[in-house]
């Protein structure tokens, strides 16, 4: 697939749009860990919004949490 394509985040329900290669996902600072659990959470990738929950610790396992 090529292109942007329009998706439905699996943990808030919003319409967001993937880039597919090179999306805008890949510049987010997400650890391995973290996406190791949204890959065992979820079927397809989150929005934006979601996927800063997980980076900041707002969602996702207690030990993926970054220490401040």
């Amino acid at each position: 697939m090529r292109g942007p394509v329009t998706k439905v985040c699996e943990s808030c329900n919003q319409v967001f749009e993937c880039g597919q290669y090179g999306c805008w996902c890949a510049q987010l600072a997400i650890t391995e860990q973290q996406m190791d659990w949204i890959e065992q959470a979820f079927n397809d990738c989150l929005c934006s919004a979601c996927l800063n929950k997980v980076i900041s610790g707002e969602l996702g396992a207690p030990s993926l949490r970054r220490s401040r």
